[in-house]
């Protein structure tokens, strides 16, 4: 096939990235295809600059624009797209693109949106799952894409590097290659760990020769904030977009904490990590890699994917003594 094909991933951080082996595997299979990804704004830039891709369409979150990048595809003639997102909107970018051929999730409604579907997940057994990477990897083949490593893969360009340098001087940070991060914070309450447990851990790997800056997304300010009142000496890094960001951690010598959108970006440039899993199950955002160790808790309500907890006991559980010598072994290990 020479037609294009598009490509939607909207959102989120760490799902764009895990998105990236599906990406790889419609590249490859289909060489002389332009391939087009339609994403958000604020992810362009991690996208921008990466092998096999033709060019990333940044679509903000309106409806006018939604409309208007699907008809502005039709343009192109698309044989194949592909929605890796399976939202209202991505669905109906991929099916107005005017493609031959939609692909999709068997998702409620959207999915009367594709052509053809596939399952959303597929689980080998009661108390495992899939990985992220894999389910999109198994939409890639089933369109016709290539078999290749659900692995999540980067490649570091220009602006990446440019702009992570400069974040990494403004923090503070003058040996990226013996700095640890650490995300103490996580996209829901219930994943992140207790600040006071985060901040005893930056303490302990400090004194055990690692220096530490703290990681944190927009909104996580105050967080980052406390977190180096708490532990003096934590540096502390924000970046201004992904690129940047992305730009920072890949030189770093490991990343620690909340399974998050800096631990994909981190897994997607080989950078070893340790994450502690309480409401999220390990499996789906894990690849099967012995650099990337975890803790899980062994409560029965674990993996229950909550939000909110009237109990929440999972990610205390986890002292900060405990994690100390987990990372330091993991460190030893497979740190750089």
């Amino acid at each position: 096939m020479t037609a294009p094909i598009v490509a939607v991933r909207l959102r989120a951080l760490g799902d764009v990235v895990l998105t990236t082996a599906a990406l790889r595997s419609l590249s490859l299979a289909f060489p002389e295809a332009p391939l087009h990804v339609v994403t958000e704004p604020r992810f362009a830039p991690l996208l921008e600059g990466q092998p096999g891709l033709t060019k990333v369409w940044s679509v903000p979150r309106t409806n006018l624009a939604t409309f208007t990048t699907a008809f502005a595809l039709r343009a192109l003639r698309p044989g194949l797209a592909v929605d890796f997102f399976g939202n209202s909107r991505s669905a109906l970018i991929a099916r107005l693109c005017g493609a031959r051929a939609v692909w999709g999730y068997d998702m409620r409604g959207r999915g009367r949106l594709y052509h053809r579907t596939v399952p959303r997940v597929v689980h080998p057994g009661d108390d495992r799952r899939e990985y992220a990477a894999a389910s999109l990897v198994r939409l890639a083949r089933a369109a016709g894409g290539a078999d290749v490593p659900a692995f999540p893969q980067l490649v570091l360009t220009e602006r990446m590097r440019r702009t992570g340098e400069a974040v990494l001087a403004r923090a503070g940070v003058s040996d990226p290659s013996r700095t640890v991060a650490l995300v103490p914070a996580g996209s829901w309450a219930t994943k992140t760990w207790p600040l006071a447990n985060a901040a005893r851990l930056a303490i302990a790997l400090r004194e055990a020769g690692h220096p530490v800056v703290a990681i944190g997304g927009p909104g996580e300010e105050d967080v980052l904030a406390r977190l180096s009142a708490l532990a003096p000496g934590t540096l502390v890094l924000t970046a201004p977009d992904v690129a940047a960001l992305a730009g920072a951690i890949a030189p770093l010598r490991a990343l620690v904490g909340t399974d998050s959108g800096p631990r994909h970006l981190a897994i997607a440039f080989g950078v070893p990590t340790f994450t502690w899993f309480g409401p999220a199950h390990p499996d789906a955002w894990t690849p099967a890699d012995p650099k990337h160790g975890l803790w899980r808790t062994s409560l029965p309500c674990r993996a229950c994917e909550r939000t909110t907890c009237p109990h929440w006991n999972c990610l205390p559980g986890l002292s900060a003594g405990e994690a100390t010598a987990l990372v330091l072994a993991h460190l030893e290990r497979h740190g750089r």
